[in-house]
């Protein structure tokens, strides 16, 4: 009895004996594969100059991406209205359209409410005493506010539709403000230009009597557009921050155009 007690206590010992060395070899190896807070540091550091660098782009790319899908959605439901709107009220060239060239008439606020409130649903209609006061739209170069535009369109998700009657000279702008407003209200950046375009006869061969598109420069048919029309800064529309600046006219108004043109994406050199 006392001899097995003797040979199991002696055989535990000599189990035993290992254990603290190998649990000491272990925490050196593994202290010995632990960071030191210098390293921790530059390495946070790193991974913070790189995240500095390319957020920015991402953040931006990804706002552009949004910005062509709510425009896209924007130029559909537009043309979709105007579309539904002919069922009930015939051709779009033959509408009782304002005749004189102003934002505030009251004959464009019944136009309005006739020929476009009913095919949005949910939208509401406002002249301008009863829209925001503090809302504002900046020209691209941010320099000037575009006059105010006296009636407003607020659809069932925020996009606001003003639009400024330019008849009898035979179209009607619609400047469309894709997120609504929210910032920043600059043309070329949230708030983009339509027309709607009535063409003579002679005129309509390729687009039709009546057509809601971009404003651009080839709106009567007569002109081959290119994308140096577009951007060209010696021009009061041009979707350029540098172009002429004219009294209601402004930068940004073909960047819409500029827009479709290259495929419906913001390109590279877009003055974003």
């Amino acid at each position: 009895m006392t001899n097995y007690n003797s040979e199991n206590k002696n055989a535990s010992k000599a189990h035993s004996k290992p254990l603290v060395p190998y649990c000491l070899s272990n925490l050196v190896s593994f202290k010995k594969a632990a960071f030191t807070l210098a390293e921790v540091l530059i390495t946070l550091g790193i991974i913070g100059i790189v995240a500095a660098l390319t957020i920015p782009t991402l953040v931006s790319n990804y706002q552009k991406r949004q910005t062509v899908v709510k425009l896209k959605k924007v130029f559909a439901d537009i043309n979709n209205a105007v579309k539904l709107s002919e069922v009930d009220n015939g051709p779009a060239y033959t509408w009782e359209y304002p005749q004189n060239d102003t934002s505030s008439d009251e004959t464009l606020f019944a136009f309005i409410k006739k020929y476009y409130l009913p095919y949005y649903k949910s939208a509401k209609l406002y002249d301008v005493y009863n829209f925001d006061k503090n809302y504002h739209v900046m020209q691209m170069n941010k320099d000037e506010k575009l006059p105010t535009i006296a009636n407003y369109l607020v659809l069932s998700d925020g996009t606001i539709l003003s639009f400024f009657s330019n008849l009898p000279a035979g179209y009607l702008w619609i400047f469309a403000d894709i997120n609504g407003k929210n910032p920043p209200n600059i043309v070329g950046r949230d708030v983009f230009v339509f027309t709607g375009y009535i063409r003579t006869a002679a005129q309509s061969r390729t687009y039709g009597r009546y057509s809601i598109r971009f404003w651009s420069k080839d709106l009567g048919d007569t002109n081959i557009v290119t994308r140096d029309d577009l951007t060209n800064p010696s021009s009061m529309y041009g979707c350029s921050k540098a172009a002429v600046m004219d009294d209601f006219y402004g930068a940004g108004f073909y960047c819409g155009a500029l827009i479709q043109y290259d495929g419906w994406k913001i390109a590279d050199d877009y003055p974003w």
